[in-house]
């Protein structure tokens, strides 16, 4: 039946498919379910708020506080939708005090699972337990003892969506770990309020994923839920009115004495290197002590943060605190995002205050690498000592046709011949100049390894300045092969369709988008049918796949096999610690933990577990030995981290800088550990100016077909580029 007929009847949804697909709409995850009863919880004034999860919340969510409760006989009404006790009119939303006011919540969770509330209010002397069905209506009640507050129970959430049920259930881990970090948001709030949260596994086995004090201070509340460590890393920023260039910048007038119609409370780490975190995963923006996701404010902080330390990313908390008139916090469901009215004036004087605040430190720059300046325009690397240029692989073909035109010549073969060379030779030299631009300081001294010769100096110049003296190890290309090949006997091309694939040339500003090109045109079984054609320079390949020719950096394409290699199989020797260390970790960071400890057994570190305390401390017993690095907490926060953030991963709005898409992804590895086996693959894998024989290439190219992401070596080197598509040269 089509969706649409000419004399279809228009008829409204059932009211029951309406709910479900409303609700739906608003209780999009566990951690939205956890939020929405946790702010029903701090509405109701309580100072005591506990969350018990069972099976990471796929069975249980219950939300338990001793807030001023809910009267029996509104217990019938609580579940009914947009009803509440919060607003009477629109207007009352200019001047909303409470988190929630809608009335969605507790309907859109009824629809979504199966709800039970015990509440006892301050004017009963007995609790009464209700049980609702899926349109909100009491099919059960009773009277019970409970102390004066609420407690929801939301058992199997999304049972009534069995497609959303199984996507919940198949990324349960996932999602537990986006309910710690919102929960982490309101535990910080100082507003006196004591949380715990509790999860149960499967085989009964119980652990605390946060636990707050009551704290009416941000600083103690982040030693509950963080550590003293994360507090001794974090200044104060105070507010301060912007100046002329900056009020310019956000095109503002401030007039002298004017008043700022906001204020804020603000923490945030010190730039100093080793205060920030890998990752922007412990950042908190509220308004009015609401927890919210303002996108440019907290894309403006991570900017002026990274021009001091490139290399972090800083722990934020800002409270901005204005008029409720100021502020329009209804435009989600679930409240996260919001309309702030003098908004370019509040990014002026977060940027003003975080600038004086970050002022007496030093800043760090990203400086484009220039290896070489001068008239010459040429790039040298010392690697040994003589003399080995590089030459142009067809300067035979070059001189050939030159020649052939001098003699008068004006045939379709000798322009063939010309473009062939002059757009392979043109393109070589691009790809060995972006090969050794790129190469890192820890990478070169390892990029040759030359025993048979002497005096040996790389240098890359443009094609004028080849030297008379040069080694040449030409590229055997049969022209009468392409012509046969490519056209028929009357010189005209040939009758099929060029179809083309590879656009980009070769260039370092192309080299994204040559990277998206390969990935989306080779296929891994493309390398077992590439024909290798020869060895240009002893240090690049030059193969071909049907019409279009390629060239493969030997060395850097080597490296990147071995690398994936070491990152796959490699299990880092330990060393023992002479007194095991205490380690300071969240809940969800223990648990993390404990659910890979093989993972970080791999990478060399072991741990002692209190498995007969609630707390279950753990315990480092031994690092990986290095003679470079000295390995501890920080290497173990940022693989946990790792680990929690590909979960995060459809909903990560920030990715780390550092992590690379490649087969650290199955096998988590430390930044420092990637390190030591980039240098590790470097120097056991095929150095330039090694003569390779047919079969090495072959088994070279074949390797790359055998890895995830073959396009670049673990230094950033390219190692494999298009040449040329040999049907456009007809």
């Amino acid at each position: 039946m089509a969706l649409f007929e000419e004399n279809a009847e228009i008829r409204p949804i059932n009211v029951e498919t309406v709910h479900k697909i409303c609700s739906g709409q608003v209780v999009l995850s566990l951690a939205i379910a956890m939020k929405e009863l946790v702010e029903n919880s701090v509405d109701a004034e309580a100072s005591i708020i506990d969350i018990h999860l069972k099976n990471y919340g796929s069975e249980v969510l219950e939300v338990l506080d001793n807030g001023v409760g809910i009267h029996r006989d509104n217990l019938e009404l609580l579940t009914k939708k947009h009803y509440t006790s919060k607003l009477r009119k629109f207007s009352d939303l200019e001047n909303i005090g409470t988190l929630g006011f809608r009335g969605e919540a507790m309907s859109s969770l009824c629809a979504l699972s199966d709800v039970t509330v015990t509440s006892k209010h301050a004017s009963t002397e007995l609790g009464t337990r209700v049980q609702y069905d899926r349109n909100g209506i009491i099919i059960q009640q009773e009277s019970t003892a409970r102390q004066q507050g609420t407690t929801v129970s939301i058992k199997n959430l999304f049972s009534s969506l069995p497609v959303r049920r199984k996507e919940f259930l198949k990324n349960l881990k996932k999602e537990f770990t986006k309910m710690c970090t919102l929960l982490y948001a309101y535990c910080l709030i100082p507003n006196g309020i004591k949380f715990t949260c509790t999860n149960v596994t499967e085989n009964g086995t119980k652990s605390t994923i946060v636990a707050t004090e009551g704290n009416k201070t941000v600083r103690e509340n982040i030693i509950s839920v963080f550590g003293v460590k994360q507090l001794s890393s974090l200044i104060d920023v105070e507010l301060v009115v912007p100046e002329e260039p900056i009020l310019k910048e956000y095109a503002l007038v401030l007039a002298p004495g004017e008043k700022l119609p906001f204020d804020f409370q603000f923490l945030v780490s010190s730039v100093m290197h080793g205060s920030g975190r890998s990752s922007a995963d412990r950042q908190f923006y509220y308004i009015n002590s609401r927890p919210c996701e303002p996108s440019k404010l907290m894309k403006l902080v991570n900017e002026i943060y990274r021009q001091f330390n490139n290399k972090q990313y800083p722990f934020v908390y800002l409270n901005v605190t204005t008029k409720t008139a100021l502020v329009d916090v209804n435009i989600t469901p679930d409240k996260r995002q919001v309309f702030i009215e003098k908004e370019k004036l509040l990014l002026a004087v977060v940027k003003a205050s975080l600038v004086e605040g970050f002022k007496h430190f030093p800043s760090t720059y990203v400086m484009q690498n220039l290896d070489a300046v001068g008239s010459k325009r040429g790039i040298k690397r010392n690697m040994t000592d003589g003399q080995l240029k590089v030459v142009s692989i067809l300067d035979k073909f070059k001189k050939k046709s030159k020649s052939e035109e001098a003699g008068g010549s004006t045939g379709r073969e000798n322009d063939f011949e010309s473009d062939l060379v002059e757009q392979v030779d043109k393109s070589l030299d691009s790809f060995v100049n972006i090969a050794c631009k790129l190469t890192k300081e820890d990478c070169t001294e390892n990029l040759v390894s030359l025993t048979s010769e002497k005096n040996v100096e790389v240098t890359l110049d443009s094609p004028s300045q080849y030297v008379k003296n040069r080694k040449e190890v030409p590229l055997k290309l049969n022209m009468d092969f392409f012509k046969k090949r490519f056209k028929n006997g009357s010189g005209a091309p040939a009758e099929q369709e060029v179809k083309v694939k590879f656009r980009l040339g070769i260039d370092p500003g192309n080299n994204k988008g040559a990277e998206d090109e390969l990935n989306r045109h080779i296929t891994k079984n493309d390398f077992k049918n590439m024909e290798v054609i020869g060895q240009f320079n002893m240090g690049f390949i030059v193969t071909k796949l049907n019409d279009d020719l390629f060239i493969v950096d030997q060395h850097a394409t080597d490296e990147k096999y071995n690398f994936e290699l070491l990152q796959a199989n490699k299990t880092m020797k330990s060393q023992i610690m002479v007194k095991p260390k205490l380690l300071e970790l969240t809940a969800a960071s223990k648990t993390t933990l404990i659910e890979r400890e093989d993972v970080f057994k791999k990478n060399g570190f072991t741990f002692s577990i209190e498995t007969d305390s609630e707390e279950k401390n753990v315990y480092l017993t031994s690092v990986p030995i290095s003679d470079k690095f000295v390995f501890g907490k920080s290497d173990i926060d940022e693989m946990i981290f790792m680990m929690q953030v590909v979960q995060l991963r459809p909903v990560c709005r920030v990715q780390p800088f550092y992590f690379q898409e490649d087969s650290s992804r199955s096998m988590y590895r430390p930044m420092r550990v990637r390190a030591l086996f980039a240098s590790k693959a470097c120097r056991k894998s095929v150095m330039i100016g090694q003569i390779l024989s047919k079969s090495d290439m072959r088994k070279l190219v074949d390797h790359m077909g055998e890895i995830n992401q073959p396009w670049n070596c673990p230094h950033g080197r390219p190692t494999m580029r298009h040449l040329v598509n040999l049907k456009l040269l007809l």
